[in-house]
């Protein structure tokens, strides 16, 4: 792999962290629960946010760079089993602060689920009264009238479940994103030849050393469209080849897009209205240099990001439609599908 590939263990955990942190910070800003102030409030957001970033990232890990079907199988039920304790933690959550806390002065106070004796012989005799009422009697005082183990209990579990939805309903929506190729149809991978058989094509002296090159007419939706390719591609193991970065900074732009094409397995170009403009035809006149018809049909995939009518160069080329609103097969899953195992695999595998 070049040295500017990046590991898919190495991304996957970088977003892994980026979440964690993002969560973590969502927690600590959440308000604290009623009746916490001070330095309890500060303890109880630190806790927050420390066990929401845990939460997120144990939950989560095990998905890091997996897109298998078992994977999405797990994706799934992670998803809904967050989902579910997301539910019951705001359910707990909410019934903990109306059953825990009462209104004394405008403020809320933390109260007990235990009477006091003296507080149980009031209530007695005042059945009437309502929590709030209760605390009122008391001047505000709530461990007149419950057992302070009561108001403790209480104090633990409003400050441990307030926030627990939080990192709940983003484990169920980052395995849920997760999840989501699994619903469209797989596309079986074509048969790849062992790394030792691949080699460079015809007329060719250079090795492959590139599962891709990427080609693409420079410019604000091209450009983006092909650095969203190059990051995904990349994130599944394949050695990638792009002019911006792989084509040295004194080289002809025209004999390095030769040597691009001529080194990798397959070139993918990013066809869009720009691309096919009349007067832009290097892109087709080093393809068509390099790759004969036969060779176009096998090793050129065009991705057409926005919908164009097809030259002639391309005719008999299937490609990978990316304008479809709600495809059959996800275009990526097609792409890798038809790339097959990267170099490194084949190498391993050898």
């Amino acid at each position: 792999m070049t040295s500017g590939a990046r590991s898919p263990g190495r991304s996957s955990g970088a977003w892994l962290v980026i979440v964690a942190a993002a969560v973590a910070a969502a927690a600590a800003g959440l308000a604290p629960p009623p009746g916490a102030e001070g330095t309890e409030a500060a303890t109880t957001s630190t806790f927050a946010a420390l066990a929401s970033a845990a939460i997120v990232a144990l939950s989560t890990f095990p998905l890091v760079a997996r897109r298998s079907v078992r994977g999405r199988a797990l994706s799934i039920a992670l998803a809904g089993t967050a989902l579910l304790l997301g539910l019951i933690a705001f359910s707990v959550g909410g019934y903990t602060q109306r059953a825990c806390t009462a209104t004394y002065a405008g403020k809320a106070v933390v109260i007990g689920t235990d009477l006091t004796t003296l507080g149980l012989t009031y209530s007695r005799a005042n059945p009437e009264l309502s929590s709030e009422e209760l605390l009122f009697d008391s001047a505000g005082v709530a461990d007149r009238v419950w057992t302070r183990e009561s108001i403790r209990r209480c104090r633990v579990v409003l400050g441990s479940t307030y926030f627990l939805w939080i990192p709940f309903l983003v484990v169920c929506v980052l395995a849920a994103a997760k999840a989501i190729p699994a619903l469209t149809l797989s596309v079986a991978a074509p048969r790849v030849p062992a790394l030792s058989s691949v080699t460079a094509p015809a007329g060719a002296a250079a090795p492959v050393r590139y599962d891709v090159f990427v080609s693409y007419r420079h410019g604000e939706q091209d450009s983006a469209f092909a650095t969203q390719l190059l990051a995904a591609l990349e994130a599944s193991g394949y050695v990638v080849a792009i002019d911006e970065r792989d084509f040295p900074a004194n080289a002809s732009f025209l004999q390095e897009m030769e040597r691009c094409i001529r080194e990798s397995r397959f070139t993918v170009a990013v066809i869009s209205s720009r691309y096919l403009e009349s007067g832009n035809c290097a892109e087709e006149a080093i393809i068509c240099k390099v790759l004969d018809m036969g060779d176009r049909q096998r090793r050129l995939i065009p991705m057409v990001i926005e919908p164009v009518s097809m030259p002639v160069w391309l005719y008999g080329i299937v490609g990978v439609d990316c304008t479809r609103p709600d495809p059959l097969v996800d275009p990526f899953d097609k792409l890798k599908a038809t790339l097959g195992a990267p170099l490194s695999q084949m190498a391993s595998e050898a």
